[in-house]
């Protein structure tokens, strides 16, 4: 199955209660990141602004790229109680779309920023575990274009597969066992092999690159980690826990972070594992 995104063309910040922005364009290297880790970049736009990003017709052409349009009628700046920019409410538009037409994808949403923030009307709330992969995805910053970025990624689509598969994995099993020995079970855990083969193969192909940190967003309605909590062997993931481990390749230090959390998300991923993505360029190393 393919996994898709739908996403913004910049970064989404919150300015108050009822406003927020998409602030900037996206960076060369948040495109990379995009590309190289989804299969299906869905930027939703709209008949009152488009805001275009770099190199976006060669994008579409080569088929990394979609761009449907949402059409309102009309658009005020003055709305009341949360009406959000219109490219916030495009994304819940099309993702709810996505969600219940297109299911052989697997979508999820996606901003860049510090929070995920849905547009009023598609709101509903969630119990999450919040599920950080921080300073761990390698993404090209410098010296490549997106088509030998993709033409890399197909090269390597195994090991890419693989590292998709074992994030996956590595959820579900902080749901099914959220324990005193998840932290061994993380250690010794296909996720961690996975991502170095990904760096490995990073550092062998591009000259400069830099981590991604991801923010998952795990949707808690599974009766294993209901289980557990009435088991009283849960881990108290209401003051958070951190596992560190280091890069056999780089050196550096990369965390598995884990929090219990209250967030929005979509009413159409009521079903879904992974309520929404948030990514960020790590603020710590570039290789």
């Amino acid at each position: 199955m393919k996994r898709g995104i739908i996403t913004n063309t910049g970064k989404t910040k919150r300015i108050n209660s009822s406003t927020i922005s998409i602030s900037g364009n996206l960076s060369t290297a948040d495109l990379n990141y995009y590309i190289l880790y989804w299969d299906r970049i869905v930027m939703p736009t709209n008949n009152i602004i488009h805001q275009a990003i770099p190199n976006e017709e060669y994008l579409i052409k080569l088929g990394i790229l979609e761009r449907p349009i949402v059409r309102f009628n009309s658009w005020s700046t003055n709305v009341e109680n949360g009406s959000y920019d219109p490219f916030v409410v495009s994304q819940g538009i099309i993702a709810n779309k996505l969600l219940l037409e297109e299911k052989d994808t697997d979508w999820t949403i996606h901003q860049i920023g510090e929070e995920v923030i849905i547009a009023k009307d598609f709101q509903k709330k969630y119990a999450s575990l919040k599920v950080g992969l921080l300073n761990c995805l390698p993404v090209p910053i410098e010296g490549v274009n997106s088509e030998i970025l993709l033409e890399f990624k197909n090269k390597r689509k195994d090991e890419f597969e693989k590292l998709h598969q074992s994030i996956d994995h590595l959820y579900l099993e902080i749901l099914k066992s959220p324990d005193i020995d998840l932290q061994y079970k993380i250690s010794k855990s296909e996720f961690i092999k996975a991502l170095q083969d990904i760096e490995k193969i990073s550092t062998e192909n591009f000259a400069k690159t830099q981590k991604y940190d991801l923010t998952t967003e795990i949707n808690i309605n599974g009766k294993d980690f209901l289980t557990a909590i009435a088991a009283g062997s849960i881990l108290d993931f209401t003051q958070g826990f951190t596992f560190p481990f280091m890069s056999v390749i780089s050196g550096l230090i990369s965390m598995v972070s884990i929090k219990a959390n209250k967030t929005t998300s979509l009413e159409a991923s009521n079903e879904k594992l992974k309520l929404s993505y948030i990514a960020n360029a790590s603020k710590e190393n570039i290789i």
